[in-house]
């Protein structure tokens, strides 16, 4: 499931950042090679306003969702498309904003599932931690998650809730759930600023 319902505000330009151009291709095109080209993948769904369906149905020949007005309300509608329309077992999610996103990542984590109910993208915290109302954090107690993730399907559709104030998806699992941080995961920074543009062109080029 490929989320692609955001407006890009903070963007700034005049379409949402998905369908902006980077070196010469909109930066949703990757997201959609990268899952097309997954061994494990039987089928992909992008979560778009009804808007861009016709588009993005011509330009990739994938199912389509109408998105919500948030995060949460995109996938939760992505989510009830899957059901109505597939026995699906297991679940990768994918911000259209994440052009970085590889092939060989998706697959391990569909393979993750086999022993796990779900996969995040975690990375450990670098920077100095500050906390209000607290003078010294340790920062090696935390981390952070983001997409790509996976998760047992029939579990996650089961506890996903569209007005969670929950921004990362596995935190709305059961805290028995088996989860899998993988830290292990490249540069798949999610595309905000305009400035993001220039480091994704950068990892993109390098990759050839």
């Amino acid at each position: 499931m490929i989320t692609a319902g955001g407006v890009g505000e903070r963007f700034g330009a005049s379409v949402p950042k998905q369908y902006v151009e980077l070196n010469g291709r909109k930066v949703i095109s990757y997201v959609v090679d990268a899952c097309k080209q997954s061994k494990l993948a039987d089928a992909i769904v992008i979560v778009a306003h009804p808007k861009y369906h016709s588009e993005l149905k011509e330009e990739y020949g994938v199912d389509m969702a109408e998105s919500g007005a948030t995060l949460n309300c995109t996938k939760r509608n992505g989510l009830d498309y899957i059901r109505a329309h597939s026995a699906c077992e297991r679940l990768v999610v994918i911000d259209a904003v994440r052009p970085a996103v590889e092939p060989h990542v998706i697959d391990r984590f569909f393979a993750l599932l086999s022993e796990y109910d779900a996969v995040a993208c975690a990375r450990k915290i670098t920077d100095s931690l500050g906390r209000y109302g607290q003078w010294i954090v340790n920062r090696e107690e935390y981390y952070t998650l983001s997409t790509p993730e996976a998760f047992r399907f029939t579990l996650f559709d089961k506890h996903f809730r569209a007005e969670s104030p929950y921004t990362e998806s596995i935190q709305q699992l059961p805290e028995t759930s088996r989860v899998y941080l993988d830290f292990n995961v490249p540069y798949y920074d999610k595309l905000t600023y305009p400035e993001d543009m220039e480091k994704i062109q950068a990892v993109l080029s390098r990759r050839g």
